[in-house]
C-alpha cells in the first residue's frame, strides 16, 4: 500500500488537497450521539452551500498583493504570535490586565478547539478552494468555528474595554485596532481556510468569552491569588482537558488545548508564589516583573533579556525531562504511535498512521492524500467497537493519550513559573532589584 500521506515539496503557500484522513459518514452516525451528528451535518451542509460564493470570492479578488497581506495578518492572529507577544505584557508590569488578557487568548484556543472537536465539520473543500497559508498545520483542523476569529474577537473586545473605560484611548487608536482585527477575520475567508459560518461561529464564541472575562476576571484573579488558588486552577485544568470531545478525525486541536490551558495553570501558580515573596517585588508593587523606572536603562534591558532567555531556555530544554518524568511515573496509559490499534482509530487495523507530532514536524509545506489512499481508507474503514466507543478510544484519543502530550502540561505551565518566580529570583541574586 502507498503511504497514507505524500508531501508536496513545492514552496507555494496555496494548498489544494485533503489534509487528514476523511471518515465515511456511516462511522460518524455509529459513533456520535444523534444531537452531535445533527449539528455536524447541519454545519457541513452550510459549508457546502457557501462553496460557490467562496470560490467566486477567490476568482474575483485574489492577487499576489492580497495573498501577502492576508498571510501576514493571519500570522498576527496565530498561536505563535500570541506565545511570543504575551510574555512582554508581564515583563513590563501589566499585572492583572496582562493576566486577564493571557487567560482570554489562551482559553479562547480551548473553547474554539472544544467546539471544533465536538462539531467535527470540515473546512471548505480544496479543491476547488485554494488554501493560502504558510502554516499547513492549520489545515489539519476542523473548520467550525474559526479559531483565529474566536481569539481575535475576544482579544479585541477585552482590550477595547480597557481602552475605552480605563485608559481613555483616542477613537482613532480604537478604530485602527479594530481594522487590524477585521483584516485578520476577512483573511480567513479570502485564504480559503474558513467559510462564513465558521467565522460567524468564531465571532459568537469570542463575544461571549470577552463579556464573561470583562465582567468576572477581577474576581477570578482574586480567587487565584487566594490561599487555595493554584488548587482551583489545577481542578479547572483537569476538568477541561478530561472533557475534550473525542473526534473521529486526527484533528490536533486537542494538542493546542493542552498547551494553551497549561500556560494559564503556570501563570496562576507563578503569580501565587510571587505574591507571597515580598522581597521580589518592586517597591512593594507585586505586579512588576522586569521593568522599573528607578533602574538604569541598561539594568532594565538586562532584566528583560534575562526573562526572555529563561523562557526560551525552558522551552528548548524541558521536553525530554518532562516526557521522561511522565513515562517514569506511568502517568500516560498508552504509548505514542507504537502498535496503534487501527480499529480504535477507525481507519483499519493494518493502517498505522504516524503520530501527529512526528507528522507535523516532518511537513515542509503540505500533506496530500492521494486518491488511491482515499479509496483504500474508505474501503477498509470499520466502525470502532462498542467498548472503544464507550471508552472514547478512537480518533483524537491517540493524539491526547501520549507521554509527549501529557508532558505539555508541565512544559507550558513552566513558562508562567519562569516569568513570575525564576526570573525575579535571578534578579535578586544578581543584585538587579530596585533600590
Amino acid at each position: 500500500m502507498a503511504p497514507l500521506f505524500q508531501l508536496d515539496e513545492d514552496d507555494d503557500p496555496t494548498h489544494e488537497a485533503a489534509v487528514f484522513v476523511k471518515v465515511p459518514e456511516h462511522v460518524y452516525t455509529a459513533v456520535y450521539s444523534p444531537l452531535r451528528q445533527k449539528v455536524r451535518q447541519a454545519v457541513a451542509r452550510e459549508v457546502e452551500r457557501e462553496m460557490a460564493a467562496l470560490v467566486e470570492i477567490q476568482r474575483r479578488y485574489r492577487n499576489d498583493a492580497l495573498d501577502t497581506l492576508f498571510i501576514l495578518t493571519g500570522m498576527l492572529g496565530n498561536h505563535a504570535f500570541f506565545m511570543l507577544a504575551l510574555p512582554f505584557l508581564h515583563v513590563f508590569g501589566g499585572g492583572q490586565f496582562a493576566r486577564g488578557l493571557t487567560f482570554v487568548v489562551l482559553w479562547s484556543i480551548y473553547f474554539s478547539g472544544w467546539v471544533k472537536d465536538y462539531v467535527s465539520a470540515p473546512r471548505p473543500a480544496s479543491p476547488p478552494i485554494a488554501q493560502i497559508t504558510r502554516s499547513p498545520a492549520h489545515t489539519f483542523e476542523y473548520g467550525f468555528p474559526s479559531s483565529h476569529t474566536t481569539y481575535v474577537v475576544a482579544t479585541i473586545l477585552y482590550i477595547s474595554h480597557f481602552m475605552i473605560h480605563v485608559w481613555g484611548s483616542p477613537l482613532g487608536s480604537i478604530a485602527t485596532f479594530w481594522a487590524v482585527g477585521a483584516f485578520i477575520v476577512v483573511g480567513r475567508i479570502y485564504c480559503g481556510l474558513h467559510s462564513f459560518v465558521d467565522v460567524v461561529g468564531g465571532i459568537g464564541i469570542g463575544v461571549v468569552e470577552a463579556l464573561v472575562f470583562v465582567a468576572f476576571y477581577p474576581r477570578i484573579d482574586a480567587l487565584l491569588l487566594s490561599t487555595p488558588g493554584p488548587l482551583y486552577m489545577a481542578a479547572v485544568l483537569y476538568l477541561a482537558l478530561k472533557n475534550i470531545p473525542r473526534s473521529l478525525d486526527l484533528c490536533p486541536c486537542c494538542v493546542d488545548s493542552f498547551c494553551a490551558t497549561s500556560v494559564t495553570l503556570g501563570l496562576a501558580v507563578g503569580t501565587w508564589v510571587h505574591a507571597r515573596t515580598p522581597f521580589l517585588w518592586r517597591n512593594g508593587v507585586v505586579d512588576s516583573i522586569a521593568w522599573d523606572g528607578s533602574l538604569t536603562p541598561a539594568q532594565n534591558a538586562l532584566r528583560c533579556a534575562i526573562v526572555l532567555v529563561l523562557v526560551v531556555a525552558w522551552k528548548l530544554t524541558s521536553k525530554a525531562p518532562m516526557v521522561a518524568l511522565v513515562q517514569g511515573l506511568s502517568l500516560c496509559p498508552a504509548p505514542c504511535c507504537d502498535g496503534v490499534d487501527g480499529s480504535k482509530l477507525g481507519i483499519g487495523a493494518e493502517s498505522k498512521p504516524e503520530c501527529m507530532d512526528t507528522l507535523l514536524d516532518s511537513i515542509s509545506v503540505k500533506p496530500r492524500l492521494s486518491e488511491e489512499n482515499t479509496m483504500y481508507i474508505k474501503k477498509n474503514h470499520p466502525v470502532p467497537s462498542p467498548s472503544s466507543i464507550a471508552a472514547g478510544h478512537y480518533g483524537t484519543y491517540k493524539l491526547m493519550i501520549t507521554p509527549e502530550n501529557f508532558a505539555r502540561v508541565p512544559i507550558y505551565a513552566g513558562l508562567g513559573i519562569v516569568i513570575y518566580v525564576a526570573a525575579p529570583m535571578l534578579f535578586y541574586l544578581l543584585g538587579l532589584m530596585p533600590a
